[in-house]
C-alpha cells in the first residue's frame, strides 16, 4: 500500500509520458513474423505490458536486445516456433489477444496465462477462433489453443476492435486464406486504425471493409521505427494542473490518434453536456474527474468499458465516492455533477489491479492525501509514474 501525502504543488515541471505500449506490442507482433531485424526506438522505459509481450515472443524464438534507445528485434530465421513453456501475458490483455491469434497459425497445443487481474477478463476472440476451426478451451485465461485458422468467421466490432486487430496482425503466418465478415458499430476505432497503419507500413495489402479476405503475406518492416508517447495518459497531467493551482506541466502531446485528440477537446468543452467516448473508453476515469472538477456532464458510448482491466464504469463511480465526489452509472456511461472538490478518503483506495484507476487515485490523493492499494500496477503502462508524481512535491 502506498501512502500519498497531501501536497502543495506549483511551478513549472517536465512531465514525461511513457512510450505507447499499443504501438510497441503491434510492432513486436509484426517484426517477429518478418525476415529482417528492426530497431524499435523509444526514450522512456516501456511498461510491463510491453515487457510481457517481449518475453512471450522470446519464448517463441525471437531475439530482443535492449539498446540505449530502444530494442533491437531479430526474428527467428526459420520462423516462430511453439514455446516450450506457458506464455505468460502478465497484465496485458492486448498481448493475450494478439498471441492467441498468432499461435492459432501453428497447429500446436499452446497454453497462455496471465496474472490474477487478466484471468478475470474475457474476449470474443475465443468464439471467433472456434469459428475458424481452432480448438480453444476458454474465453479467458488460462487458455489452451490448438489448431490452424481456416474457413471464415464473423467479428463484431461493437464491443472491441482487438479481435480484428489480432487476426490482421497474425495474418502473415496463416497457412491459407480466411474470410472475415465484419459487423457492428466499431468502438476504439483509433486502435484499429493503428493496426492497419502498422500493417500497411510492413507491406500488408488489406483495406478495411465489411468483408475481409486475410491471406498470408510477407512482412517487410523498416530498419527502425520511432515509438510516440502514450497519448491516452496525457489527461493525467491535465488532472494534476486542475487540482493544483499554479502547477504547470510541460509534456509532449502526440498526434497519432485524432479521435483521442477530439475526445480531449470534447471533455474540456463539456460544460455540463454530453461527451461520447466510444473511441476513447480508456479515458473514462480521468474524464470523469476532469468533468467533476469543472461543470460536470454525461459520458456516453462506453458499455464496453465494463470489460477493461476492471468494470471501469462501476469502479470510477466508487473511486469518486471514496474521495467524497459523486457520479451515477448509466447503461452506457456516467452522469457527473460539476463543481466538485475531493476530500480525504476515510479508507484505503482499492484499484482492482487497474493501472488507470491507480494513477487517477494517486493524482486525487496528491491534493488531499490518501492510501492507495496496489499502486504499483501503474508500472504496466507508465513506469516511474509514482516517482515522477512524488518528485513534484517539495515540502
Amino acid at each position: 500500500m502506498l501512502s500519498i501525502p497531501e501536497m502543495r504543488l506549483s511551478g513549472s515541471h517536465e512531465w514525461s509520458l511513457p512510450p505507447s505500449k499499443s504501438h510497441i506490442i503491434r510492432w513486436l507482433t509484426m517484426i517477429s513474423q518478418s525476415n529482417s531485424s528492426c530497431l524499435i526506438k523509444f526514450n522512456e522505459s516501456p511498461g510491463g505490458d510491453a515487457e510481457s509481450m517481449s518475453k512471450c515472443l522470446q519464448e517463441m524464438g525471437v531475439n530482443i536486445h535492449p539498446k540505449k534507445y530502444g530494442w533491437l528485434v531479430e526474428p527467428p530465421k526459420q520462423g516462430l516456433s511453439a514455446p516450450n513453456a506457458v506464455l505468460n501475458c502478465g497484465n496485458s490483455g492486448t498481448s493475450a489477444r494478439f498471441l492467441s491469434a498468432l499461435v492459432a497459425t501453428m497447429g500446436k497445443k499452446i497454453k497462455l496465462d496471465g496474472d490474477e487481474s487478466l484471468r478475470t477478463r474475457s474476449s470474443s476472440l475465443g468464439r471467433v477462433l472456434r469459428d475458424l476451426q481452432v480448438d480453444i478451451d476458454s474465453d479467458s485465461l488460462p487458455v489452451t489453443v490448438n489448431g490452424k485458422m481456416k474457413g471464415g468467421a464473423t467479428v463484431d466490432l461493437s464491443q472491441s476492435s482487438q479481435p480484428l486487430s489480432a487476426l490482421i496482425l497474425a495474418s502473415p503466418s496463416l497457412e491459407e486464406a480466411i474470410e472475415i465478415h465484419v459487423e457492428g458499430d466499431a468502438v476504439s476505432r483509433g486502435y484499429l486504425g493503428m493496426t492497419f497503419d502498422i500493417a500497411r507500413t510492413c507491406g500488408c495489402p488489406i483495406e478495411m471493409s465489411s468483408q475481409l479476405i486475410l491471406e498470408p503475406w510477407i512482412v517487410n518492416p523498416p530498419n527502425e521505427i520511432d515509438i510516440p508517447p502514450e497519448l491516452s495518459l496525457f489527461p493525467m497531467a491535465i488532472l494534476l494542473e486542475l487540482l493544483h493551482d499554479g502547477l504547470h506541466l510541460q509534456t509532449e502531446l502526440a498526434t497519432y490518434d485524432p479521435l483521442l485528440l477530439m475526445a480531449f477537446d470534447a471533455i474540456d468543452r463539456a460544460n455540463g453536456g454530453e461527451v461520447d467516448l466510444r473511441d476513447a473508453s480508456d479515458l473514462v476515469t480521468p474524464a470523469a474527474v476532469w468533468m467533476a472538477l469543472g461543470e460536470g456532464g454525461r459520458i456516453t458510448g462506453i458499455p464496453h468499458a465494463r470489460g477493461k482491466e476492471s468494470d471501469r464504469i462501476l469502479r470510477t463511480v466508487e473511486l469518486l465516492q471514496s474521495f467524497g465526489m459523486k457520479a451515477e452509472e448509466t447503461d452506457d456511461g456516467l452522469v457527473i455533477p460539476g463543481r466538485q472538490t475531493p476530500n480525504t478518503p476515510n479508507e484505503p483506495i482499492q484499484t482492482y489491479m487497474d493501472h488507470r484507476l491507480a494513477m487517477v487515485a494517486m493524482i486525487l490523493a496528491s491534493k488531499v492525501g490518501g492510501e492507495i492499494v496496489d499502486a504499483e500496477i501503474c508500472e504496466v503502462s507508465h513506469p516511474g509514474f509514482i516517482q515522477q508524481l512524488l518528485g513534484l512535491y517539495q515540502p
